[in-house]
């Protein structure tokens, strides 16, 4: 047969297979029909046309199968067709009916025998060419991309089934189906896609494929095919690849959930329900459930439920409930409930129930239900029923309901919990703020105070906070001869108001003070109540006792500083200024 009739032939079996299967009552047992043959040394094509003119009916093989030229005998009187057939190949063929035709075949399959199917996909309104339009066999996971012209070429294996799917899939088109015969070499008619229609159509998202990592490790043959397949997954138990597209699931491995998958270099999946091992990296299109570790970096495109580990670096283009590692950092686009933790940083773009671990810094723009850690700093949106510790600073762009600790700086846009830090600021707070310098924007408490005392006749005091809690920066000298003294320190209060010019404070204040020399200098520690009263919005005075403990750390005064340990009970009075 050449290869033009061979054409005819299969185009002809596929509508009568059509035809055949629109109209039950069309259907014969063909091999059952009655025949007479009486040959001897014949060639085989002889016999399968006079079995052909009696049965009125049709015989479909390859050369490989029948051997035209073969001379045979044989002797049959009122025998059905298979009988014959089984006389001429005896146990070696099996048959098969489509329409009026009778394809004679290899018993069982052939493993590695395959068979190659051509066509062009062309668009149906139009006629234009359809250029990167994906064909694909589902249940053998083979697929192909149609070229500039809309040519593809899809190589299949032989499977007992006598007929094929294939499918053609394209973003902004309808899928579209239609079957081949199986173990033969053929080209199919020109298939013609419809556009689907306007109210189906979304804004592509195609996840994982457009980070940058996605980019250079897919190439745009599998972007391009994760988009035409989009609607299109399959479960598989198991997943081996060396490099995306190389593996068990071939170019298809973009759109397996695999139970269990081992990534030579790096692999490609739609998804994760179980374990998966890659050396370098895994990206995953959907969710990941279980356990995934690679030696640089994962990738997932859905929810992340369970464990995922990393030498470098995680991604979650979704939410994260579970446990995240990495060396470098973790960045999920949507909710952490669980914990992150970073050699450098983590992200979450959404809120965090758990806990973010950092060397350097983290960084949530949501709601932190939980703890934040970092070496440097933390930034979220607002602190509920957690804290934020670091050794550089704190960020909240709205509430703190919780706890601010940093080595240097807390910022809280309303604080309603605690801040402890060196420099804390906030625009309102109802809260606490324990530190050098507080600044509170909004309804703050901000004076200046000049005041002298029996130890030191020039004091200054800067006191930052509010009334409920400040804290105070001071100074004093006292430049008397053979009494000079000299201290700093800081300290913290608190002032009750009585009615509009009278108040009460109350403050603790822990000082250095220097004799002359550094290395050695007593501490001295005072509390101090004090009545006050404000004879005008910035100008005020107080007065009151001192309570004093005196540490002298061993140390030795200089001449013409105070030699002697001061009292236990003292005083002290001044002005405020703001």
């Amino acid at each position: 047969m050449n290869s033009s009739f061979a054409l005819i032939r299969i185009v002809f079996i596929i509508v009568s297979f059509l035809l055949c299967i629109s109209s039950p009552g069309h259907a014969q047992q063909l091999l059952k029909k009655p025949v007479v043959v009486n040959v001897k040394q014949q060639p085989l094509l002889v016999v399968l046309n006079e079995l052909s003119r009696q049965g009125k009916l049709h015989f479909s093989y390859t050369s490989d199968v029948v051997k035209n030229d073969s001379l045979v005998t044989v002797y049959a009187q009122h025998k059905s067709i298979k009988q014959v057939l089984d006389m001429l190949f005896g146990n070696t063929r099996q048959y098969r009916e489509i329409g009026d035709h009778i394809i004679i075949q290899h018993v069982g399959p052939d493993p590695s025998r395959t068979y190659t199917v051509t066509g062009y996909v062309r668009d149906r309104t139009n006629g234009s060419s359809i250029a990167n339009a994906t064909v694909y066999e589902k249940q053998q996971f083979i697929s192909t991309l149609t070229n500039n012209e809309g040519f593809f070429r899809l190589r299949l294996k032989s499977t007992e089934r006598y007929i094929t799917a294939i499918t053609v899939s394209k973003d902004l088109y309808r899928d579209t189906t239609l079957t081949v015969l199986p173990g033969i070499d053929q080209e199919v008619p020109t298939i013609t896609i419809r556009p689907a229609d306007p109210v189906n159509l979304a804004p592509v998202d195609i996840g994982v494929d457009r980070t940058w990592l996605g980019k250079f490790f897919l190439s745009s043959k599998q972007r391009m095919q994760s988009i035409n397949l989009k609607g299109f997954f399959a479960n598989k138990p198991f997943q081996y690849s060396l490099v995306p597209g190389l593996g068990t699931h071939g170019h298809m491995d973009g759109q397996v959930i695999n139970k269990f998958s081992i990534n030579v270099i790096g692999g490609y999946a739609a998804g994760l329900h179980g374990f998966e091992l890659g050396s370098v990296f895994n990206i995953n299109k959907k969710e990941v459930s279980g356990f995934q570790a690679a030696g640089v970096f994962n990738i997932t495109g859905g929810q992340v439920r369970g464990v995922q580990l990393a030498g470098v670096h995680n991604m979650v283009l979704d939410t994260l409930k579970g446990f995240q590692a990495a060396g470098a950092f973790n960045i999920v686009e949507g909710k952490v409930k669980g914990t992150q933790m970073a050699g450098v940083f983590n992200m979450a773009k959404d809120s965090m129930k758990g806990l973010q671990a950092a060397g350097a810094f983290n960084i949530v723009h949501g709601t932190v239900k939980g703890a934040q850690l970092a070496g440097a700093f933390n930034y979220t949106d607002s602190v509920q029923r957690g804290f934020q510790a670091a050794g550089g600073g704190n960020i909240s762009t709205s509430d703190v309901e919780g706890l601010q600790m940093a080595g240097a700086f807390n910022y809280a846009r309303r604080l309603k919990g605690v801040q402890i830090g060196i420099v804390n600021i906030a625009d309102t707070s109802s809260g606490y703020s324990i530190g050098l310098v507080n600044i509170i924007k909004k309804g703050g408490y901000y004076r200046l105070a000049v005041s002298a005392n029996e130890l030191t006749p020039w004091n200054i005091a800067i006191k930052t906070g509010t009334k409920k809690f400040y804290g105070i920066l001071l100074a004093g000298a006292n430049t008397a001869h053979n009494h000079k003294l000299f201290s700093f320190g800081w300290g913290f209060g608190r002032e009750w108001t009585m009615n509009q010019r009278l108040s009460l404070t109350t403050e603790f204040t822990s000082q250095n003070v220097y004799l002359g020399e550094w290395e050695r200098m007593p501490l001295l520690t005072r509390i101090l109540p004090s009545l006050n009263y404000r004879f005008g919005k910035y100008f005020s005075v107080f007065a009151g006792p001192a309570l004093s403990i005196y540490n002298t750390q061993e140390a030795q005064p200089k001449t013409g500083y105070r030699q002697d340990k001061p009292g236990t009970i003292g005083w002290q009075a001044g002005i405020s200024l703001f």
